[in-house]
């Protein structure tokens, strides 16, 4: 059972400010809404203000979702992967069998969580795990193998010798998507109709690709192919009934692994 959103006033939320969430926010930042003031960050950033409460929504990493007792999803919208994601990269400079540390880029709490599983599950090893900056290069870190996300890890695809996209081995590994992100706010927010105007929000931004991807690419140093093949072929925004099923299978991955508790449901705002 879900929780039903009710009315008001201007709502608090908050976005990863990466590439792959432009499509969400886009139409969100170009014509804002009275009701609704958007901040953007760091996923483990938002993450920790929605828990305490500086934000009344937030698009945040699916693992918090799963470590809070009281959240629900809204329903529809998601970022997720179907095999290649090209932007959770774990980078070495040689083979996984012969690493004995590797660097977590610390901003993404779900992809700490799924290195830690597809180490264990899919290449079956257990190295020792350090926190990285964001802005770490893969090939001057102290660490073995290096995980890294967002543009970050787009920017250096080819940093090192063996380059791992994450999103590909889960494919391998499960046959099903990762979903990486939701929106995701407390039980009891009162949020009026924004589920309504994020979907909305989603259909706008997936039908003005063409521009996004050109200002992206502009702002960031890549090329206009890079991000419009990034966002139309690697990463997807429907939350469906497959990726329900990828999100169901990762819970019980983390679980195995004690990375979340053991007492939660997918649950939605109504």
């Amino acid at each position: 059972m879900g929780e039903t959103i009710t009315s008001p006033k201007q709502k608090r939320i908050g976005a990863v400010s990466f590439l792959n969430t432009k499509p969400l926010v886009h139409s969100l930042i170009q014509s804002p809404i009275p009701d609704i003031k958007l901040s953007l960050g760091y996923p483990s950033l938002l993450s920790d203000q929605l828990e305490k409460e500086e934000l009344d929504l937030a698009l945040i990493p699916i693992i918090e979702y799963f470590r809070q007792p009281n959240y629900r999803i809204i329903p529809d919208i998601c970022i997720a992967s179907k095999g290649q994601v090209q932007s959770i990269l774990l980078f070495s400079q040689k083979p996984l069998s012969q690493c004995n540390t590797v660097g977590l880029d610390s901003s993404s709490r779900t992809s700490q969580a799924l290195v830690k599983i597809l180490l264990a599950e899919y290449w079956q090893i257990h190295p020792e795990f350090v926190d990285c900056s964001p802005n770490t290069q893969p090939s001057n870190h102290e660490a073995d193998a290096v995980m890294l996300i967002g543009d970050q890890a787009l920017r250096y695809q080819k940093d090192t010798r063996y380059v791992f996209d994450l999103g590909e081995i889960w494919q391998q590994l499960t046959g099903l998507p990762f979903v990486y992100a939701c929106w995701v706010g407390r039980s009891n927010a009162k949020l009026g109709d924004i589920g309504r105007i994020l979907n909305q929000a989603k259909d706008e931004g997936l039908s003005q690709i063409d521009i996004i991807a050109s200002e992206e690419a502009e702002k960031l140093g890549f090329s206009f192919e890079l991000c419009h093949r990034y966002l139309t072929k690697h990463i997807f925004y429907n939350l469906g009934s497959e990726e329900i099923d990828g999100l169901e299978y990762f819970y019980q991955l983390a679980q195995k692994y004690d990375l979340v508790p053991t007492d939660r449901s997918i649950l939605f705002f109504k």
